[in-house]
């Protein structure tokens, strides 16, 4: 969605949400409904457009020839019926996870019955488990556009292994929630309308779709988004009720908290040894079920929670922000919190000792399905090893350049930590006062050192790059909580949560798209001599153009986009062949690497073989980058 899109679609959603009050469910949904029913009525009368003008030549043929055409009507409006049918069937992913069943865990199939007639559900069909730290209801209509669904249950074993029994109980009720009252049906239906129009539009450019779905995308999107927001709020109001507020706070807290203790502790472990070695490890899930059961530190879980509870409301996402959950069930936002002790957790409480040979099957499963991107991740950093040992090499015998001498600082600090790091961007500082990502490092390695002085570079970064004020200011954050500043803390947590909705207004704005608007780039002639001396090591390079997109967020911040023209890798050779395509699935994040530009460049490879069998919005963007004078740099 384009950025003025996208602020239509956001001022539309709250004034939906301003009248929730004065609507009542009754009314709303029968517009919701008109409004899909649009959306499947106007394919229809396109359908039946294009099969009447059939008739109509046919007619014509007839009477221009004088002669009969022997077509059966009834195999026209059979392929009719086909087409439409192909045409409204929504695909749905097929469910792979490992599904368990009511004799192997009679308790928990046994609460999932109970909660079932308390909150009036359909049957759950089947109850799987899988390795993320989530839970979800799915539903597949086996006749598509028609319905019959059948009913998934959804259960993230990382998620039962972080949470009590009592507040498992108000996570199950809140899933089971969204199919109490058949309201899932209702949203299902709308979901099924954006699906089939996303399918539409991302298959074909016809006019009659794209011009139609300009003006119809926004709408069902709108309605459907503030349908589902309230579906989240009804559900944790469904799981009050089966436990307690206190209970159904505590689940939310718990909740958001191991998912920030995963993805910033666990998640960024597992980086480092994909950095270190080949093969990821097959105990992964085992892993994360010891991990989970650990105690966090108060301390540091009071300063995730602060910097969760600072997060708010937005339209990137249906589920509200936690302070807005909270305030709903009606227990706000406890401070100071401190996590409870787990005696017994929902994962040991319910599956006992099958839980150790579910995590072994889980393992299994994480393993197969993230060793590819494992290999990648490792074959990846083993080029940073290289390019940083020539970047060395060069930095003895000469001084390198600041493009240079940051990429030989990142690299350092990614591959072999701050300690080593620290001397590297402090010379950067030398030479360059306003390095923005100097400054924030040399911060950042100070303040997690406890020295005050680290703060003052921080606040520069601050001053240089939009992009460095979210995480300067979570650093901050951290700094003067450890220190007992509360009031400083709360200001730089104030700071970070204004500059929140700006920052993902700006990361939509950096998406290219071929309508965008490109002018000349205002590039120093020597950076542009660097890059073209760079590019000039990639046979797979033929032309190479370089523009510029004007930012309407922040507008100090220039994106440049590097569209490059692949050259014909195509060879009767095989192993020369081979050779090309290994050199084509790595090549761009080396070169984005080398090139060392950051979030401020965008690199748009385009293969001239394939583009016109795979996406026109390919081809009409690097029309448009061409048209640009003095675009052409290589």
């Amino acid at each position: 969605m384009e950025l003025e899109q996208q602020a239509k679609f956001d001022l539309l959603v709250r004034q939906l949400e301003r009248s929730t009050r004065q609507r009542t469910t009754t009314n709303y949904r029968l517009r919701v409904v008109a409004l899909a029913a649009i959306g499947y009525g106007y394919i229809g009368v396109i359908c039946l457009a294009l099969f009447s003008s059939l008739w109509v030549v046919r007619w014509l043929f007839e009477l221009t020839q004088h002669r009969p055409i022997s077509i059966d009507p009834n195999q026209l409006w059979m392929l009719f019926g086909l087409v439409a049918t192909s045409t409204f069937w929504v695909q749905y992913t097929p469910l792979n996870d490992r599904e368990i069943h009511r004799t192997e865990f009679p308790e928990l199939f046994a609460l999932i019955d109970k909660l079932g007639v308390r909150l009036n559900t359909p049957e759950i069909h089947h109850v799987v488990i899988n390795y993320d730290h989530n839970a979800a209801v799915y539903q597949a209509p086996r006749l598509g556009c028609l319905g019959w669904h059948r009913n998934y249950l959804l259960l993230g074993l990382p998620l039962l292994q972080s949470l009590t029994p009592e507040q498992f109980k108000a996570t199950l009720a809140h899933e089971l929630g969204h199919l109490s009252g058949n309201d899932s049906s209702f949203a299902g239906y709308v979901l099924r309308v954006r699906q089939m129009w996303e399918q539409l539009t991302t298959d074909n450019n016809l006019f009659i779709f794209q011009w139609f779905f300009r003006w119809y995308e926004p709408l069902i999107k709108a309605y459907s988004f503030v349908s589902v927001r309230d579906r989240e709020y009804a559900a944790d109001a469904l799981a009050k009720r089966m436990t307690s507020p206190e209970i159904a706070a505590s689940d939310l807290i718990q909740t958001y908290i191991y998912q920030h203790y995963l993805q910033e502790v666990f998640i960024c472990q597992l980086d480092r040894q994909a950095r270190e070695r080949e093969t990821p490890p097959t105990d992964v899930v085992t892993q994360m079920l010891a991990a989970l059961r650990q105690p966090l530190d108060p301390q540091t879980a009071q300063i995730w929670l602060g910097l969760i509870l600072g997060e708010a409301t937005d339209t990137d996402d249906t589920h509200p922000c936690l302070s807005d959950r909270l305030a709903a069930v009606g227990c706000p936002s406890p401070k100071p919190w401190t996590p409870s002790p787990i005696l017994c957790t929902a994962a040991e409480y319910y599956f006992g000792d099958r839980l150790t040979d579910l995590a072994a099957e889980l393992d299994l499963q994480w393993y197969e399905s993230r060793k590819t991107a494992w290999l990648c991740q490792y074959q990846q950093a083993q080029y940073q090893r290289k390019y940083l040992a020539t970047l060395n090499l060069q930095a003895s015998t000469k001084p390198l350049t600041l493009s240079e001498a940051t990429s030989q600082a990142e690299l350092t600090t990614e591959l072999h930590g701050d300690l080593l790091a620290l001397p590297l961007w402090q010379e950067i500082l030398a030479r360059s006062p306003n390095h923005a990502k100097a400054n924030y490092h040399v911060g950042k390695i100070l303040v997690n050192r406890g020295h005050f002085s680290g703060c003052v570079y921080l606040e520069q970064a601050i001053a240089l790059d939009s992009d460095l004020v979210i995480p300067s200011c979570e650093e901050l954050y951290r700094f003067h909580t450890f220190q007992g500043d509360l009031a400083s803390a709360e200001i730089y947590l104030e700071w970070r949560q204004q500059h929140l909705p700006k920052q993902w207004r700006s990361k939509l704005e950096r998406n290219i798209k071929d309508t965008d608007r490109f002018v000349p780039h205002d590039l120093e002639p020597d950076l542009v001599t660097e890059i073209r001396d760079k590019l000039v090591n990639y046979p797979i390079i033929d032309r190479a153009y370089l523009v510029r997109k004007p930012m309407q967020i922040f507008t100090d911040r220039s994106l440049y986009i590097l569209g490059i023209e692949i050259a014909n890798t195509r060879s009767t050779n095989r192993q020369k062949q081979q050779i090309g395509v290994e050199l084509e699935r790595d090549w761009c994040e080396r070169l984005r690497l080398e090139l060392n530009l950051g979030e401020c460049l965008i690199i748009a490879p385009f293969d001239r073989q394939k583009s016109a069998a795979t996406s026109n919005q390919d081809s009409r963007l690097i029309d448009n980058i061409r048209k640009i004078p003095t675009a052409n740099i290589f």
